[in-house]
């Protein structure tokens, strides 16, 4: 049992490793929050479902976005194309 919690903590570590804040651009242009000015983001992605595909099980069809979550205040900045990182 105690392995399992090993590799479960293993792969919560991964997870925060892979998502640890950064910096990231988009369009050429640095980005920053426009609520508390922050410039380190960590990333993420959603899926823009539809009615009519999710009705027929064609959710994969749909469109997604990029997401980028604000490390001081926790805002989501959605963005249609994938935002470049800065490299530190």
């Amino acid at each position: 049992m105690s392995r399992f919690f090993d590799a479960l903590k293993a792969g919560v570590k991964g997870f925060r490793e892979a998502n640890d804040p950064r910096a990231f651009s988009v369009a050429g242009r640095p980005v920053r929050c426009p609520h508390c000015g922050e410039s380190k983001f960590a990333p993420g992605g959603a899926l823009l479902n539809t009615r009519g595909r999710t009705a027929f099980g064609l959710d994969w069809v749909d469109p997604s976005a990029s997401l980028l979550i604000c490390a001081e205040c926790g805002r989501i900045e959605w963005y249609a194309q994938e935002p470049t990182e800065i490299a530190s």
